[in-house]
């Protein structure tokens, strides 16, 4: 009888191993899906063979799914180890399928409407860490917000050839300055405004500059005091070419060393061209644009340099913008979530997090290509994308399934034959009984 139980033993954990094999081949595409594989274990009674078992149902955790790009934002990759979270009813399930959407409340949301987990964000948008939540886009349109500050660095050619102002300046006379560079600022209506900088050269180290709005020269009560040239103000005409008395120009001075020196004529204790930890490397602006709210610019020209190379822009970076209004959602490799808008725009709305085990063999197998924690599995270890073990996040693609389909063919035959072994014992066994019972 042994024989007969032993092609069964042989039967019964071929079939399972087939039922894997093929649960594997139907879910070659599936996003997230880890290819399982069967463990076998010999057996035996008392030291009698006794066929043949399954030990395990393990699942590949190791092998990276291929990267499928869609071009869809909310589509999501891991590209390293962990696992998005996401909530099911109320409990914790985790997974690799990175196929999310906005419902009709724009949270983030799996297929099957499970929620994607996350920090959220404070009431002043700053992110909540180590609060899970799920993550929504909360943001509507967004309302203009007015310029505040300018952050402006630039070298100036120190073998420039000086170029002092004549009777009346001419912004549109090539030969009046050296060098000339503008802004876009906006004011509270979210309207456009240019504010242009002209550079002369009117000594070694010294540099006056004039500043334009909307081709307006801008008068010396606009400035500060302390930050005006001995040769302010001046005469300068505007894009009409009319000349406007008062104008204001700014004086910057450099050290022997290159580095902008304070623009009030200062020398405060542990001063440097790049933190400006006294603030005197930055001055504002006074503007009164028409309709909108009056505004008071900070110019601030840290890092600026004066060497011998040729002009170049550092940074010419202003704040503000125009309304906008909500055009979609993308996700940084960190995980960030940002909406965006149509002025260009972006605002934080939470950061995803991932989940890692140090068991993920251990982790309960559920549909949707989800997992649960267990004991075997232990508890979900949290974090950020980037960050630690954990991998970063590729908007646009999704992971699909690891199966090697190749592989699951030749499996797929190779327990078959197996089968048919096992049946062919069997019907060995069966014959022998017969041969036995003819010979009674």
């Amino acid at each position: 009888m042994s024989m007969f139980n032993i092609g069964l033993s042989g039967l019964n954990t071929t079939q399972k191993a087939l039922e894997v094999t093929s649960n594997n081949i139907a879910n070659s595409g599936t996003a997230g899906y880890k290819t399982a594989s069967t463990e076998f274990s010999a057996i035996y009674n008392n030291g009698q063979r006794s066929g043949v078992g399954v030990s395990a149902t393990s699942e590949n955790f190791e092998k990276q799914g291929t990267l499928v790009s869609t071009g869809q934002s909310l589509d999501l990759a891991i590209t390293g180890k962990g696992f998005f979270v996401i909530s099911e009813n109320g409990r914790l399930a985790y997974t690799q399928a990175g196929q999310f959407k906005l419902d009709d409340q724009r949270n983030l949301i799996t297929n099957n409407g499970n929620q994607l987990q996350g920090y959220g964000i404070d009431d002043q948008g700053n992110l909540v860490p180590g609060v899970l939540t799920g993550l929504k886009v909360e943001a509507g349109n967004i309302p203009a917000k007015a310029t505040e500050t300018v952050n402006f660095s630039l070298n100036l050619n120190s073998g420039s050839p000086l170029i002092p102002y004549t009777a009346v300046f001419n912004p549109k006379d090539g030969t009046a300055f050296n060098y000339s560079q503008s802004t876009e600022v906006f004011d509270s209506l979210g309207n456009s405004h240019t504010l242009t900088q002209y550079f002369n050269h009117t000594g070694g180290n010294q540099w006056d500059v004039v500043y334009y709005m909307d081709g307006e020269p801008m008068l010396d009560t606009a400035f500060p005091a302390g930050m005006l040239s001995p040769d302010s103000p001046i005469d300068a005409n505007n894009s009409a070419g009319t000349p406007v008395n008062n104008v204001a120009v700014v004086r910057m001075t450099f050290g022997s060393d290159g580095q902008l020196r304070p623009l009030d004529g200062t020398a405060p204790a542990l001063d440097n061209n790049v933190t400006d930890p006294s603030d005197v490397r930055e001055f504002t602006i006074d503007f009164f644009p028409t309709g909108a709210s009056a505004m008071s610019i900070k110019l601030d020209l840290v890092k600026s340099t004066q060497f011998g190379s040729a002009f170049g822009l550092y940074e010419n970076n202003a704040d503000g913008y125009t309304s906008g209004e909500f055009t979609g959602v993308s996700v940084s490799e960190d995980g960030k979530v940002l909406a965006t808008f149509s002025n260009g725009e972006t605002k934080l709305q939470g950061q995803v997090v991932l989940a890692n085990f140090a068991n993920p063999q251990g982790l309960e197998s559920a549909n949707n290509t989800t997992w649960y924690a267990s004991e075997q599995s232990g508890a979900a270890l949290m974090g950020v994308p980037s960050e630690g073990n954990f991998g970063a996040v590729l908007a646009g693609a999704y992971v699909g399934s690891n199966v090697d389909i190749s592989k699951q063919l030749v499996d797929l035959m190779s327990f078959q034959q197996s089968y048919q072994a096992n049946a062919k014992t069997i019907s060995t066994a069966d014959e022998m009984m017969q041969v036995l019972f003819n010979a009674v």
